[in-house]
């Protein structure tokens, strides 16, 4: 039933990703996207091999039906593994048809959502604590995520639940260093979205700090000799490129102070 509706929905839809309702039940259809231009990839290309940083090197999305391809299979690997990731209920060359990761009494919101949420440190604290375990958690268990962004996260009270799989990192990256890009990705994702919510900001550190200590051995060591190289990327003007140049430049500033800590 999954599969009609799926068919019969795909036609309508014009977003990339859109919730519908069928028999009472919120689902999410994703159909293909449109391949991103090369062209995107350039500056991070040019970094990566400026600061001799190959954590840098981009992980393009090819697009249309293979990223849907390495989506269905990427959430599939991961949920064999015991991660929390969306069910598929079914899927197409086109497209994916993904349960609600929340229910009606528990919705599932971005982690950035429900870190915003509140200004009750414990609250907060554990948040954190919560997917940062999470995330420490693929990575004991030999996976790793696409997009380790905040964005990509999602909570309940009793879950954190992982999305978004279009492209694989480990087609361009070692196994390390795409659990360690993870840790990149999620922490330039908060601190970028978290630098105008003091409270919060406040308890970022120290729970990055926790996580990091927890990681496997392994990642956090290269983590570790990483991070050094990264923050050369401090000599830039970043702040002089309006909005998202003061995000990168005060997460670097961040980052400074996990490199003192760690």
């Amino acid at each position: 039933m999954y599969d009609l509706f799926l068919l019969d929905s795909l036609p309508q839809q014009q977003a990339t990703m859109a919730p519908h309702t069928f028999q009472g039940e919120r689902v999410w259809l994703k159909r293909a996207a449109k391949r991103n231009s090369r062209l995107a990839y350039a500056p991070l290309s040019l970094l990566a091999a400026w600061f001799k940083l190959d954590l840098l090197k981009p992980v393009p999305n090819v697009g249309g039906e293979q990223s849907i391809l390495t989506e269905a299979t990427r959430i599939e690997t991961l949920r064999k593994a015991g991660i929390e990731v969306p069910l598929i209920l079914a899927k197409t060359p086109q497209a994916l048809l993904l349960a609600d990761a929340g229910t009606s009494t528990q919705p599932a919101v971005t982690l950035l959502e429900k870190l915003k949420s509140t200004d009750d440190p414990e609250h907060i604290d554990q948040t954190l604590t919560r997917s940062i375990r999470a995330l420490n958690c693929v990575h004991k268990r030999d996976c790793y995520l696409s997009e380790g962004f905040a964005r990509n996260i999602l909570v309940t009270e009793e879950k954190t639940i992982f999305i978004d799989f279009e492209t694989d990192p480990g087609r361009v990256h070692t196994p390390i260093d795409c659990m360690v890009r993870d840790w990149y990705c999620f922490i330039f994702s908060l601190y970028g979205k978290l630098y105008k919510s003091p409270t919060q900001c406040e308890r970022l550190t120290p729970a990055l700090l926790e996580g990091l200590n927890n990681a496997n051995q392994d990642v956090r060591e290269r983590f570790c000799e990483i991070l050094p190289k990264l923050l050369r990327l401090k000599r830039f003007p970043f702040k002089l490129l309006g909005s998202d140049g003061r995000k990168i430049s005060i997460t670097l500033q961040a980052l400074t102070v996990l490199n003192k800590k760690l």
